[in-house]
Protein backbone atom coordinates (compact mmCIF):
# COMPACT_ATOMS: atom_id res chain seq x y z
CA UNK A 1 0.00 0.00 0.00
CA UNK A 2 1.20 3.52 -0.78
CA UNK A 3 1.88 5.15 2.58
CA UNK A 4 2.65 8.86 3.01
CA UNK A 5 5.84 9.23 5.03
CA UNK A 6 6.00 13.01 5.18
CA UNK A 7 5.11 16.17 3.31
CA UNK A 8 7.94 18.75 3.49
CA UNK A 9 5.57 21.69 3.69
CA UNK A 10 6.11 24.23 5.06
CA UNK A 11 9.42 23.21 6.66
CA UNK A 12 12.27 21.07 5.23
CA UNK A 13 12.37 17.44 6.31
CA UNK A 14 15.51 15.43 7.04
CA UNK A 15 15.63 11.95 5.49
CA UNK A 16 17.05 9.95 8.38
CA UNK A 17 17.55 6.80 6.30
CA UNK A 18 19.99 8.65 4.05
CA UNK A 19 21.69 10.71 6.77
CA UNK A 20 24.73 10.03 8.93
CA UNK A 21 26.82 11.94 11.43
CA UNK A 22 28.82 13.40 8.50
CA UNK A 23 26.12 13.98 5.88
CA UNK A 24 22.38 14.47 5.59
CA UNK A 25 19.62 14.48 2.98
CA UNK A 26 16.79 17.00 3.11
CA UNK A 27 13.63 17.67 1.11
CA UNK A 28 12.38 21.24 0.69
CA UNK A 29 9.07 22.31 -0.86
CA UNK A 30 9.64 25.16 -3.31
CA UNK A 31 6.47 27.18 -4.04
CA UNK A 32 5.45 27.30 -7.70
CA UNK A 33 4.41 30.57 -9.33
CA UNK A 34 0.87 31.05 -10.51
CA UNK A 35 -2.25 29.18 -9.50
CA UNK A 36 -1.73 25.78 -11.08
CA UNK A 37 -2.92 22.46 -9.72
CA UNK A 38 0.40 21.90 -7.93
CA UNK A 39 1.45 24.33 -5.22
CA UNK A 40 5.08 23.28 -4.95
CA UNK A 41 7.89 21.11 -6.27
CA UNK A 42 10.19 19.08 -4.05
CA UNK A 43 13.86 20.04 -4.07
CA UNK A 44 16.30 17.59 -2.48
CA UNK A 45 19.44 18.89 -0.79
CA UNK A 46 22.42 16.69 0.03
CA UNK A 47 24.75 18.07 2.69
CA UNK A 48 27.99 16.17 2.27
CA UNK A 49 31.09 16.38 4.48
CA UNK A 50 32.61 19.12 2.32
CA UNK A 51 30.04 20.02 -0.33
CA UNK A 52 26.35 20.65 -1.01
CA UNK A 53 24.28 19.27 -3.90
CA UNK A 54 20.85 20.62 -4.84
CA UNK A 55 18.66 18.24 -6.87
CA UNK A 56 15.80 19.90 -8.78
CA UNK A 57 16.23 23.47 -7.54
CA UNK A 58 12.66 24.46 -8.42
CA UNK A 59 11.18 27.45 -10.25
CA UNK A 60 11.33 31.22 -9.71
CA UNK A 61 8.46 33.56 -10.52
CA UNK A 62 9.84 35.58 -13.44
CA UNK A 63 7.12 38.21 -13.02
CA UNK A 64 8.39 39.12 -9.52
CA UNK A 65 11.65 41.15 -9.60
CA UNK A 66 12.44 40.16 -6.01
CA UNK A 67 11.77 36.43 -6.45
CA UNK A 68 15.34 35.42 -7.32
CA UNK A 69 16.79 37.18 -4.29
CA UNK A 70 14.16 35.63 -2.04
CA UNK A 71 14.84 32.17 -3.48
CA UNK A 72 18.57 32.49 -2.77
CA UNK A 73 17.96 34.01 0.66
CA UNK A 74 15.60 31.19 1.68
CA UNK A 75 18.07 28.54 0.55
CA UNK A 76 20.95 30.30 2.32
CA UNK A 77 18.89 30.57 5.51
CA UNK A 78 18.18 26.84 5.43
CA UNK A 79 21.82 25.98 4.75
CA UNK A 80 23.02 28.25 7.57
CA UNK A 81 20.65 26.50 9.96
CA UNK A 82 22.65 23.36 9.17
CA UNK A 83 26.08 24.96 9.45
CA UNK A 84 26.53 25.65 5.72
CA UNK A 85 25.89 28.55 3.39
CA UNK A 86 24.99 29.35 -0.19
CA UNK A 87 28.67 29.43 -1.12
CA UNK A 88 28.97 25.74 -0.24
CA UNK A 89 26.64 24.68 -3.08
CA UNK A 90 28.96 23.13 -5.63
CA UNK A 91 26.60 20.89 -7.62
CA UNK A 92 23.13 21.38 -9.13
CA UNK A 93 21.42 18.29 -10.58
CA UNK A 94 18.10 18.21 -12.45
CA UNK A 95 15.93 15.16 -13.11
CA UNK A 96 14.33 16.65 -16.23
CA UNK A 97 13.98 19.91 -18.13
CA UNK A 98 10.52 21.05 -17.05
CA UNK A 99 10.35 24.61 -15.68
CA UNK A 100 9.22 23.58 -12.20
CA UNK A 101 12.32 21.42 -11.77
CA UNK A 102 15.02 23.31 -13.67
CA UNK A 103 13.68 26.86 -13.67
CA UNK A 104 15.78 28.11 -10.71
CA UNK A 105 18.95 26.41 -11.89
CA UNK A 106 20.38 29.38 -13.81
CA UNK A 107 19.93 31.67 -10.80
CA UNK A 108 21.51 29.16 -8.44
CA UNK A 109 24.39 28.38 -10.80
CA UNK A 110 25.08 32.08 -11.30
CA UNK A 111 25.12 32.78 -7.57
CA UNK A 112 27.34 29.85 -6.61
CA UNK A 113 29.48 28.83 -9.60
CA UNK A 114 28.32 25.25 -8.96
CA UNK A 115 28.68 22.42 -11.45
CA UNK A 116 25.56 21.66 -13.48
CA UNK A 117 24.51 18.04 -14.08
CA UNK A 118 21.75 16.58 -16.23
CA UNK A 119 21.31 13.31 -18.10
CA UNK A 120 22.99 13.22 -21.51
CA UNK A 121 19.66 12.22 -23.09
CA UNK A 122 17.77 15.13 -21.54
CA UNK A 123 20.46 17.51 -22.74
CA UNK A 124 19.99 16.01 -26.20
CA UNK A 125 16.33 17.08 -26.08
CA UNK A 126 17.35 20.59 -25.01
CA UNK A 127 19.78 20.80 -27.93
CA UNK A 128 17.09 19.50 -30.29
CA UNK A 129 14.63 22.15 -29.06
CA UNK A 130 17.21 24.90 -29.49
CA UNK A 131 18.34 23.76 -32.93
CA UNK A 132 15.01 22.61 -34.30
CA UNK A 133 16.41 19.12 -34.89
CA UNK A 134 13.85 17.07 -32.99
CA UNK A 135 12.54 13.79 -34.40
CA UNK A 136 8.83 13.20 -33.87
CA UNK A 137 7.76 9.67 -34.78
CA UNK A 138 4.13 10.64 -34.07
CA UNK A 139 3.43 13.89 -35.94
CA UNK A 140 -0.14 15.06 -35.51
CA UNK A 141 -1.54 16.46 -38.76
CA UNK A 142 -4.83 16.30 -40.58
CA UNK A 143 -3.33 13.65 -42.86
CA UNK A 144 -1.91 11.42 -40.10
CA UNK A 145 -5.04 11.54 -37.94
CA UNK A 146 -7.91 11.77 -40.43
CA UNK A 147 -9.30 14.75 -38.55
CA UNK A 148 -12.14 16.73 -40.14
CA UNK A 149 -11.07 19.87 -41.98
CA UNK A 150 -10.89 22.98 -39.85
CA UNK A 151 -10.63 21.30 -36.45
CA UNK A 152 -6.91 20.75 -35.96
CA UNK A 153 -5.53 23.59 -38.03
CA UNK A 154 -6.08 26.43 -35.49
CA UNK A 155 -4.46 24.42 -32.67
CA UNK A 156 -1.53 23.33 -34.84
CA UNK A 157 -0.96 26.94 -35.86
CA UNK A 158 -0.70 27.96 -32.21
CA UNK A 159 1.66 25.06 -31.45
CA UNK A 160 3.92 26.07 -34.34
CA UNK A 161 5.29 28.84 -32.11
CA UNK A 162 8.86 27.92 -31.07
CA UNK A 163 9.19 26.34 -27.62
CA UNK A 164 10.18 28.89 -24.96
CA UNK A 165 13.45 27.92 -23.34
CA UNK A 166 14.02 30.82 -20.96
CA UNK A 167 13.87 28.41 -18.03
CA UNK A 168 16.86 26.40 -19.32
CA UNK A 169 20.32 27.55 -18.16
CA UNK A 170 22.50 29.01 -20.90
CA UNK A 171 25.43 27.33 -19.16
CA UNK A 172 26.46 24.07 -20.79
CA UNK A 173 26.30 21.11 -18.40
CA UNK A 174 29.52 20.33 -16.60
CA UNK A 175 28.39 16.74 -16.09
CA UNK A 176 26.35 14.63 -18.52
CA UNK A 177 24.98 11.69 -16.58
CA UNK A 178 24.63 8.20 -18.03
CA UNK A 179 23.16 4.97 -16.65
CA UNK A 180 25.11 3.87 -13.58
CA UNK A 181 26.99 7.12 -12.99
CA UNK A 182 27.21 8.37 -9.41
CA UNK A 183 26.34 11.82 -8.14
CA UNK A 184 26.39 12.81 -4.43
CA UNK A 185 26.40 9.11 -3.56
CA UNK A 186 23.31 8.31 -5.64
CA UNK A 187 23.31 6.12 -8.74
CA UNK A 188 21.87 7.53 -11.95
CA UNK A 189 19.06 5.43 -13.45
CA UNK A 190 17.65 6.55 -16.77
CA UNK A 191 13.85 6.42 -16.74
CA UNK A 192 12.60 7.90 -20.03
CA UNK A 193 8.90 8.31 -20.68
CA UNK A 194 7.71 11.45 -18.90
CA UNK A 195 10.51 13.16 -20.84
CA UNK A 196 13.04 11.46 -23.15
CA UNK A 197 15.97 11.76 -20.73
CA UNK A 198 14.23 11.69 -17.36
CA UNK A 199 16.59 10.78 -14.54
CA UNK A 200 15.98 8.84 -11.33
CA UNK A 201 18.56 8.76 -8.54
CA UNK A 202 18.77 5.79 -6.17
CA UNK A 203 20.86 4.93 -3.13
CA UNK A 204 21.02 1.22 -2.37
CA UNK A 205 22.53 1.66 1.10
CA UNK A 206 19.73 3.86 2.43
CA UNK A 207 17.07 2.51 0.04
CA UNK A 208 15.98 5.97 -1.07
CA UNK A 209 14.84 6.84 -4.61
CA UNK A 210 14.48 10.36 -6.01
CA UNK A 211 12.04 9.83 -8.89
CA UNK A 212 11.25 13.31 -10.20
CA UNK A 213 7.94 13.22 -12.08
CA UNK A 214 8.15 9.74 -13.56
CA UNK A 215 5.88 8.46 -10.84
CA UNK A 216 3.78 10.49 -8.40
CA UNK A 217 1.94 9.25 -5.31
CA UNK A 218 -1.58 10.40 -6.09
CA UNK A 219 -1.91 11.27 -9.80
CA UNK A 220 -0.80 9.60 -13.02
CA UNK A 221 2.27 11.22 -14.56
CA UNK A 222 2.04 11.95 -18.27
CA UNK A 223 4.27 10.47 -20.97
CA UNK A 224 5.79 12.18 -23.97
CA UNK A 225 6.06 15.62 -22.35
CA UNK A 226 9.63 16.48 -23.30
CA UNK A 227 10.50 19.94 -24.62
CA UNK A 228 11.48 18.16 -27.84
CA UNK A 229 11.17 14.65 -29.21
CA UNK A 230 14.25 12.66 -30.16
CA UNK A 231 12.43 9.64 -31.58
CA UNK A 232 10.92 6.51 -30.08
CA UNK A 233 7.61 5.84 -28.37
CA UNK A 234 7.32 7.68 -25.03
CA UNK A 235 4.46 5.46 -23.80
CA UNK A 236 6.57 2.37 -24.43
CA UNK A 237 9.53 4.07 -22.71
CA UNK A 238 7.33 5.01 -19.76
CA UNK A 239 6.08 1.44 -19.37
CA UNK A 240 9.58 -0.04 -19.52
CA UNK A 241 10.84 2.50 -16.97
CA UNK A 242 8.01 1.60 -14.59
CA UNK A 243 9.11 -2.03 -14.81
CA UNK A 244 12.70 -0.94 -14.18
CA UNK A 245 11.50 0.47 -10.84
CA UNK A 246 10.77 -3.09 -9.66
CA UNK A 247 14.34 -3.13 -8.30
CA UNK A 248 13.36 -0.35 -5.91
CA UNK A 249 9.91 -1.45 -4.73
CA UNK A 250 10.86 -1.23 -1.05
CA UNK A 251 12.60 2.16 -1.30
CA UNK A 252 11.47 5.36 0.37
CA UNK A 253 10.38 7.46 -2.61
CA UNK A 254 10.91 11.19 -3.06
CA UNK A 255 8.72 12.38 -5.98
CA UNK A 256 8.57 15.79 -7.56
CA UNK A 257 5.14 16.59 -6.11
CA UNK A 258 2.55 15.30 -3.66
CA UNK A 259 4.21 13.64 -0.68
CA UNK A 260 7.11 11.32 0.00
CA UNK A 261 5.99 7.74 0.37
CA UNK A 262 6.68 4.05 0.74
CA UNK A 263 4.95 1.45 -1.37
CA UNK A 264 6.65 2.20 -4.68
CA UNK A 265 5.93 -1.35 -5.84
CA UNK A 266 2.18 -0.93 -5.50
CA UNK A 267 2.24 2.53 -7.01
CA UNK A 268 4.25 1.52 -10.09
CA UNK A 269 1.97 -1.50 -10.66
CA UNK A 270 -1.04 0.79 -10.49
CA UNK A 271 0.57 3.12 -13.03
CA UNK A 272 1.42 0.17 -15.28
CA UNK A 273 -2.16 -1.13 -15.04
CA UNK A 274 -3.37 2.32 -16.06
CA UNK A 275 -1.24 2.17 -19.22
CA UNK A 276 -2.26 -1.40 -20.01
CA UNK A 277 -5.97 -0.59 -19.54
CA UNK A 278 -5.65 2.13 -22.16
CA UNK A 279 -3.79 -0.28 -24.45
CA UNK A 280 -6.61 -2.81 -24.04
CA UNK A 281 -9.19 -0.17 -24.92
CA UNK A 282 -7.25 0.73 -28.09
CA UNK A 283 -6.79 -2.94 -29.01
CA UNK A 284 -10.50 -3.66 -28.73
CA UNK A 285 -11.32 -0.91 -31.22
CA UNK A 286 -8.60 -2.09 -33.61
CA UNK A 287 -9.86 -5.67 -33.48
CA UNK A 288 -13.20 -4.46 -34.84
CA UNK A 289 -11.69 -2.10 -37.42
CA UNK A 290 -7.93 -2.47 -38.04
CA UNK A 291 -7.97 0.37 -40.61
CA UNK A 292 -9.72 2.89 -38.36
CA UNK A 293 -8.26 6.40 -38.50
CA UNK A 294 -6.61 7.91 -35.42
CA UNK A 295 -9.44 10.43 -35.19
CA UNK A 296 -12.17 7.78 -35.24
CA UNK A 297 -10.18 5.57 -32.90
CA UNK A 298 -9.81 8.42 -30.41
CA UNK A 299 -13.54 9.12 -30.62
CA UNK A 300 -14.26 5.62 -29.30
CA UNK A 301 -11.96 5.85 -26.28
CA UNK A 302 -12.69 7.05 -22.76
CA UNK A 303 -11.64 10.62 -21.95
CA UNK A 304 -12.01 12.45 -18.64
CA UNK A 305 -13.48 15.40 -20.58
CA UNK A 306 -15.52 13.17 -22.86
CA UNK A 307 -14.65 13.11 -26.57
CA UNK A 308 -16.71 16.23 -27.27
CA UNK A 309 -14.80 18.02 -24.52
CA UNK A 310 -11.48 16.86 -25.93
CA UNK A 311 -12.33 18.21 -29.38
CA UNK A 312 -12.82 21.64 -27.78
CA UNK A 313 -9.75 21.32 -25.56
CA UNK A 314 -6.21 22.63 -26.18
CA UNK A 315 -5.12 19.10 -25.14
CA UNK A 316 -6.57 17.63 -28.33
CA UNK A 317 -3.26 17.42 -30.19
CA UNK A 318 -1.51 15.83 -27.21
CA UNK A 319 -4.38 13.35 -26.84
CA UNK A 320 -4.25 12.35 -30.52
CA UNK A 321 -0.49 11.95 -30.32
CA UNK A 322 -0.86 9.58 -27.40
CA UNK A 323 -3.47 7.56 -29.29
CA UNK A 324 -0.89 7.16 -32.06
CA UNK A 325 1.63 5.93 -29.49
CA UNK A 326 -0.84 3.43 -28.04
CA UNK A 327 -1.74 2.17 -31.49
CA UNK A 328 1.91 1.33 -32.02
CA UNK A 329 2.24 -0.11 -28.50
CA UNK A 330 -0.55 -2.66 -29.00
CA UNK A 331 1.46 -4.04 -31.89
CA UNK A 332 3.93 -5.16 -29.22
CA UNK A 333 1.98 -7.81 -27.27
CA UNK A 334 5.13 -8.61 -25.28
CA UNK A 335 4.80 -5.13 -23.77
CA UNK A 336 1.09 -4.37 -23.90
CA UNK A 337 -0.30 -7.67 -22.69
CA UNK A 338 -2.12 -8.60 -25.89
CA UNK A 339 -2.24 -11.99 -27.54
Amino acid sequence: MVQPVFDPQPTPVRIDAASTSESSLWVRAIPLPGEGSMASVFSTVYLGPDHVTVIDPGWIDESDPSAADKYLSDLDEFLRSEGRGLGDVDEVVVTHAHPDHIGAAATLLGATGARYAISALEQETIDAARNGTGIDDFPVTVATTGAPDGVLEPILEQLATPVRLEHIPDQAPDILLHEGDTVCGFQAVLTPGHTPGHLTLVDEASQVAIVGDHILPDINAGAGLGIASIGGNPVEDYLLSLRKYSLYDAYLTIPGHGFCFTGLGERRRFAEDHVLARATEVRQVLEKDPAVSIWDLAAQLTWSLGWEGMVESPMLVSGLRQVMMYRELVGRPDLSGGQ
